[in-house]
């Protein structure tokens, strides 16, 4: 589980969400995307080590694009930030 995983905004398409944000394909299924591999090397939870990695290459981090600048989110709090979240 990660922050605001269920609001992902499809960078190719901003009116659909990401559906599984680890894989190719936004409606699921397929090959891992570079984020999708550095969270099952985090043992798939969201860590501090992924929350300030950027697995896209794209100059800002995990935690910035998913609402969670100061990585400290845990499972079942509310993410800091629930606006401008983007694809990791």
């Amino acid at each position: 589980m990660i922050p605001n995983g269920n609001a992902v905004p499809n960078p190719c398409n901003e009116n659909q969400t990401w559906l599984n944000v680890g894989l190719q394909n936004p409606q699921g299924g397929g090959d891992k995307n570079p984020f999708g591999i550095d969270f099952e090397s985090a043992d798939e939870e969201w860590t501090e080590e992924l929350c300030k990695k950027d697995s896209d290459g794209d100059g800002m981090t995990n935690g910035q694009e998913l609402g969670d600048m100061n990585c400290v989110w845990k499972r079942g709090d509310s993410p800091s930030q629930n606006t401008g979240i983007s694809h990791p």
